[in-house]
C-alpha cells in the first residue's frame, strides 16, 4: 500500500464485517423462527384439547346426575305405598292416584318427557303413564309408537335385564301422528341390580334437551359430539356447522382403537379430526368430541402472519445496524492501516489488498526481526533464574555477591519482602509417573507444577519455582509478607496446589515445608528442612503437607523392637496360615503409629519385618527361595514410599507365601494338630514331658509325631516347647518378684544355667538384664 486515501475504495474486509453481522442475524431469526413453529401447533392443540376435556367432564357429571335422579325416582316410585302392584291393580281412585304420583315424578326432572310404570307381577294388562292409563297394545302402537321396537321386544328386554338399560336416540310417533322428535328410553328394572324384576320404569327424554347439554362443547367450533353407551353404541349424536358428513356417518367410520385413547387424531377422506374423549365410572358411558383439526391451526396460521411480519421488519432493522457496526468498526481498522502505512513499514505492496492480511504481513515482519533477540533474552533469562534459584537453596557460592543483585534483576528474581520459606513438591508414586509418562510429558508436568505454584503464590507474597533435575520434585522458594498468620496463607497455597493437579492430571503431591527466616542468606536452611520434612512422608503417607517446625527431631522417642508378634509371624507362616499372617503383619504396623516411632526406627522395623521372613524362608525345607525369587527381589530391594506401602507388600508377601507352604504341607490334618499344640500348651510345664509320652498319649509314632509338628507348625516338638517356656518366663519376669531359680521351675526346665543360656540365645541379654529393662515399663502401664 503505497498510500490510503480517504476517498479509497472499501476493500472486501468491509463486506466481510457487513455480510457476518447479517449471517448472525439471520441465524438468529431463523433459531427463533424454529422453536416458536415447532412449539405453537402443540401449545394450541393442547390447549383445544385441555378446554375440551373440561367440558366433557362437566356433561359428564351433568348427565350422571340427572341419570342418578332417574333410578332415584325410580326406587321412589317403587318404595312409594300408593303404587304397589296391589293399588295400582284397583279401578277407580288408586288408579287415579297413581297417574297423579308419576305426574308430580315427572315434572321433578326436567329431562323427562313421561314416564311408565308396569307390574309383570299381578300383571293387569296395562301401563300407567303420568299421561293416563293405557293397554300394552294401545300405549306401543298408538300413543308412542317405536320404529323398530314394541311390545314384544320391550318384554323380552324385562326378561333378561337387571340392570337400567338406555336405548339411542329414536324417532317416536305420538298419539298416532307422524313426527321428526327424537327420543332416548331409559328404562330402571324394579328392583335395580337385584335379580329378576318384578315391574320396571320406563322414562321418555327428548333427544334436544340432552342435545342442550353437549352444544356447549363444541359451540366454537364446527365438529361432532356423542353420548356412547358401554358397547360403544351411540346414545345421541351432535353434529355442529357445516361438514361434509353426518354424525352417525363419522362415528361408523371410527376404529375401536381411535376410541381407546382420551386424545388422538384420526384421517379420512375429508380431513384430520381431533378425537377427544372422556369416560365414565359410574354407568362405562363414554362422551366423546371430534373438532376438524384445521380449526384448531386458526390462530396458528393468525400468529404465523403477525410473526412474520414482525420479523421482516426486524430484518430490516438488522441490516440497518448491521451496516453501521460494519462501517464502524472497518474505520477503525484503516485508521490503524493508515497509521502503519504512514510508517513506511511494508514496501511494495498492492492498494487494494485487504486490511487483516495487510496488518498481518507487518506484524510478520516485525516479529520476525525481533523474536531471535527475544529468544536469547528469555532463553538466558530462565537459565539465569535457574541457576540463581539453585545457588539460593543448596548454599552453593557460584554467583559472587556483588554481582547477586544485577543478576537478580536480569533474571526477574524480585524479592519485595523480608520472610523466607521454602516448599518442596514431591510427587507421589515416582514409580508409576514415570512408567505412565514419556519424559517429555514429565518435563511438562513439572513445568505446570512451576507455573501454577508461582501464579498462586501472589496471593501470600512472591514465589519462584525450580526443577530440581536430579530430585523427583519441584522447589519453590516463597518471599512472604510479614503476617502472623503465614501458616495458615502457606498451607492454604499449598492445598490449591495439591487440589489443582489431582482433579487435572490425577496424581497427588507431597509438600514439605520449612520454618520462615527473615535472611536470604538463609534460604539454604530452608531448603534443608523441606528436605527433611518430605523424608516424614514414610511415616505420614502420600498426599499430605508436612511442616518441619511440627516435627519433635529433639525428643528420642524409646521404642523396643515388637519381637513377639515377629516371632508369632514366622509360627504363621510355618504353619501355612495366610490371614493370621496378614493380621500379624498389619498388628506390628498399627504398633509403630501407635508409639509414634521415628522415621529411622520405623524403617528399622520394616527392614527387620523383610530380614525375618527371608530367615524363614530359609529354615524351611520347601524351595521357597526359587518360586518366590522375583517376588522376594522386589521386596528386598524396592524402596518403599510409605509405610503403608510397606505394609501392604509385606502383607501380600507373607499371604502369598503362607498360602504355598499350606498348599504344599503333606499333612491336612488340622485337627489332630490343634489337640497336640493344645496338649503341650497345657502340660509345658512338666519336666518329665518327652516325645515319647506325647506319642503315647495320641497313639502316634515318636518319628511321625516328630515329622508331623515340624510339618504342620514349622517348628520342632522340642522347639516348641521352648517357645513356650521361654514366653511364659518373659512373663514372669516382667511381672512377678520370683528368683530366676523360682521361674525356671514353674516353666518346666531342670536346669537353671541350661534355661540362662538358652534365654540369652533367643532373647540377646540375660533373664535379669530382660526384668531390669521390662519390669518398669510394667509398673508404668499397670499404673496407668
Amino acid at each position: 500500500m503505497t498510500g490510503m486515501q480517504a476517498d479509497r475504495r472499501r476493500s472486501v474486509r468491509f463486506y466481510k464485517y457487513f455480510l457476518s453481522y447479517v449471517l448472525l442475524l439471520v441465524i438468529m431469526l431463523l433459531i427463533v423462527s424454529i422453536v416458536v413453529f415447532s412449539n405453537i401447533i402443540q401449545t394450541f392443540q393442547d390447549e383445544v384439547e385441555s378446554s375440551t376435556t373440561i367440558g366433557l367432564t362437566q356433561i359428564r357429571d351433568t348427565v350422571e346426575s340427572k341419570m342418578k335422579e332417574l333410578e332415584k325416582i325410580a326406587l321412589q316410585i317403587g318404595s312409594n305405598p300408593d303404587m304397589t302392584p296391589f293399588m295400582v291393580a284397583d279401578e277407580g281412585y288408586p288408579t287415579y292416584r297413581a297417574i297423579t304420583e308419576l305426574g308430580k315424578y315427572r315434572s321433578s326432572n326436567f329431562l323427562i318427557y313421561d314416564l311408565a310404570l308396569l307390574y309383570t307381577y299381578r300383571d293387569t294388562g296395562k301401563l300407567y303413564a303420568a299421561s293416563g292409563v293405557y293397554s300394552y297394545e294401545s300405549y306401543f302402537n298408538y300413543i308412542y309408537r317405536y320404529e323398530n321396537w314394541g311390545k314384544s321386544e320391550f318384554f323380552a328386554q324385562l326378561e333378561r335385564m337387571t340392570s337400567p338399560v338406555i336405548r339411542s336416540a329414536e324417532t317416536i310417533n305420538i298419539n298416532g301422528v307422524g313426527s321428526n322428535r327424537q327420543f332416548v328410553t331409559y328404562i330402571c328394572p324394579l328392583p335395580i341390580n337385584q335379580g329378576k324384576p318384578y315391574g320396571a320404569v320406563m322414562f321418555l327424554i327428548e333427544e334436544k334437551m340432552l342435545s342442550q347439554i353437549l352444544s356447549n362443547v363444541i359451540s366454537k367450533y364446527s365438529g361432532y359430539m356423542y353420548i356412547l353407551d358401554k358397547h360403544k353404541n351411540p346414545i345421541i349424536s351432535l353434529r355442529s356447522g357445516k361438514l361434509e358428513q353426518t354424525a352417525q356417518e363419522f362415528l361408523s367410520g371410527l376404529d375401536e382403537a381411535a376410541l381407546a385413547s382420551q386424545a388422538t387424531e384420526v384421517h379420512n377422506r375429508y380431513g384430520s379430526y381431533s378425537v377427544i374423549k372422556v369416560s365414565s365410572d359410574y354407568n362405562e358411558w363414554s362422551y366423546v368430541t371430534v373438532i376438524p383439526t384445521d380449526q384448531i391451526l386458526q390462530k396458528v396460521q393468525q400468529s404465523r402472519h403477525i410473526f412474520t411480519y414482525s420479523a421482516v421488519i426486524i430484518f430490516l432493522i438488522g441490516i440497518f445496524i448491521s451496516y453501521i457496526l460494519a462501517n464502524n468498526n472497518y474505520g477503525s481498522l484503516r485508521n490503524i492501516v493508515q497509521m502503519i502505512v504512514d510508517r513506511k513499514v511494508l514496501k511494495g505492496t498492492s492498494d487494494n489488498m485487504d486490511e487483516i492480511s495487510y496488518l498481518s504481513q507487518a506484524f510478520d515482519e516485525v516479529i520476525t526481526e525481533k523474536e531471535g533477540l527475544m529468544s536469547q533474552l528469555g532463553s538466558k533469562r530462565g537459565m539465569m533464574k535457574e541457576r540463581l534459584l539453585l545457588s539460593l537453596l543448596k548454599g552453593k557460592q557460584d554467583v559472587q555477591p556483588q554481582h547477586l543483585q544485577n543478576m537478580m534483576e536480569a533474571s526477574a528474581l524480585t524479592f519485595s519482602y523480608s520472610s523466607f520459606s521454602t516448599l518442596l513438591f514431591f510427587i507421589d508414586d515416582y514409580n508409576r509417573f514415570r512408567t505412565e509418562n514419556s519424559l517429555s510429558m514429565q518435563n511438562l508436568f513439572k513445568f505446570s507444577i512451576i507455573n501454577i505454584a508461582e501464579e498462586l503464590s501472589g496471593e501470600v507474597g512472591d514465589g519462584y519455582g525450580v526443577d530440581l533435575i536430579d530430585d523427583r520434585g519441584i522447589a519453590l522458594v516463597l518471599n512472604l509478607k510479614a503476617d502472623k498468620n503465614n501458616k495458615e496463607h502457606i498451607t492454604a497455597l499449598a492445598v490449591k496446589i495439591k487440589n489443582f493437579f489431582r482433579e487435572n492430571y490425577k496424581f497427588s503431591l507431597t509438600v514439605g515445608v520449612s520454618r520462615i527466616y527473615n535472611d536470604l542468606s538463609r534460604v539454604c536452611d530452608t531448603y534443608t528442612e523441606a528436605n527433611k520434612a518430605i523424608l516424614y512422608r514414610f511415616i505420614k503417607g502420600n498426599d499430605q503437607i508436612i511442616f518441619y517446625e511440627d516435627m519433635d527431631w529433639e525428643k528420642q522417642k524409646p521404642y523396643r523392637y515388637p519381637t513377639e508378634l515377629e516371632e508369632q509371624l514366622v509360627r504363621m507362616i510355618k504353619q501355612g496360615k495366610a490371614e493370621e499372617s496378614q493380621l500379624i503383619v498389619e498388628e506390628i504396623f498399627d504398633e509403630i503409629v501407635k508409639h509414634s516411632f521415628s522415621l529411622e526406627a520405623a524403617k528399622y522395623i520394616s527392614s527387620g519385618i523383610i530380614n525375618k521372613v527371608f530367615n524363614t524362608m530359609d529354615e524351611m525345607n520347601y524351595k521357597l527361595n526359587d518360586y518366590f525369587q522375583k517376588d522376594l527381589e522386589l521386596l528386598i530391594y524396592q524402596e518403599f514410599e510409605t509405610l503403608e506401602m510397606t505394609k501392604r507388600k509385606i502383607c501380600e508377601f507373607c499371604k502369598q507365601l503362607s498360602q504355598y507352604i499350606a498348599d504344599q504341607k503333606e499333612s491336612k490334618n488340622v485337627d489332630l494338630c490343634d489337640e497336640i499344640i493344645a496338649y503341650l500348651k497345657e502340660h509345658y510345664n512338666d519336666n518329665s514331658l518327652s516325645q515319647e509320652s506325647i506319642a503315647r498319649e495320641f497313639d502316634l509314632s515318636p518319628s511321625y509325631l516328630s515329622r508331623f509338628i515340624k510339618d504342620q507348625t514349622g517348628y520342632t516338638q522340642k522347639q516348641h516347647i521352648d517357645l513356650l517356656r521361654m514366653n511364659e518366663a518373659k512373663k514372669l519376669l516382667t511381672t512377678s518378684n520370683h528368683t530366676v531359680k523360682q521361674i525356671v521351675e514353674q516353666v518346666g526346665y531342670v536346669d537353671e544355667t541350661n534355661f540362662i543360656r538358652k534365654f540369652k540365645k533367643m532373647e540377646g541379654i540375660t533373664p535379669m538384664l530382660y526384668r531390669k529393662a521390662n519390669y518398669s515399663r510394667h509398673l508404668n502401664r499397670e499404673s496407668t
